[in-house]
């Protein structure tokens, strides 16, 4: 007996897998990362913490030496101020910092020292499918094995310095001390303030709570 869909109304749902089917297999290091973020996933459920995004940080070194971490989705995001017309009030619709290429990375720097040689010769790290045993199983991406910047530990070095700023400046230092430090503090907060929002477009969410 021929089947008939006897519903009200149909309506066909494509979709292409064509990166999909173009994709190679993930490597070891693809399989450790996302392992890792899941990990980091599940403690964050177990924790009730909803609107942060797992991250990972060390990824050029050993997995026994990557620093995991829970980060809120609202430290990542600005309010860009749009206006509708003359006079009009200014909007607020909160959005993720861009992260555009730095043209003055060490990534980018190989790209061009590298790029006529990418016309004419042949570079491969794998000269084959992906490899689960053997010589360059364990190869990471070269964005990662050529930067030597460490976020997180960039951040517990501020830590560090700002730790320090209050053992020096506290009730019994000198007044030069403590004029020293509030002019150094206001000058860095000011140059932040223009890094981190040009031309005053943009604020960060906490304001507008």
């Amino acid at each position: 007996k021929e089947g008939r869909y006897k519903g009200k109304k149909f309506s066909s749902v494509c979709h292409f897998f064509g990166y999909q089917a173009r994709g190679s297999l993930p490597s070891n290091f693809d399989c450790d990362y996302a392992y890792v973020l899941g990990h980091i996933s599940l403690h964050m459920i177990a924790a009730g913490l909803t609107g942060y995004m797992a991250t990972v940080a060390n990824l050029k070194d050993p997995v026994h030496k990557w620093r995991c971490a829970a980060a809120p989705l609202t430290a990542m995001m600005s309010v860009r101020r749009h206006l509708r017309g003359p006079g009009a009030i200014p909007i607020g619709k909160p959005a993720i910092h861009p992260s555009p290429i730095d043209l003055k990375g060490k990534a980018y720097e190989l790209l061009r020292e590298k790029a006529s040689s990418f016309l004419l010769d042949d570079f491969y790290r794998t000269p084959g499918g992906i490899q689960f045993e053997g010589p360059g199983s364990d190869a990471k991406p070269i964005t990662l094995t050529i930067e030597d910047q460490d976020y997180m530990g960039d951040i517990e070095m501020l830590k560090l310095y700002l730790d320090k700023v209050k053992t020096i400046v506290k009730p019994g230092c000198s007044r030069d001390t403590l004029k020293a430090a509030i002019s150094s503090m206001i000058s860095v907060t000011h140059v932040l303030t223009v890094m981190s929002h040009p031309l005053n477009a943009e604020l960060p969410l906490y304001h507008f709570n």
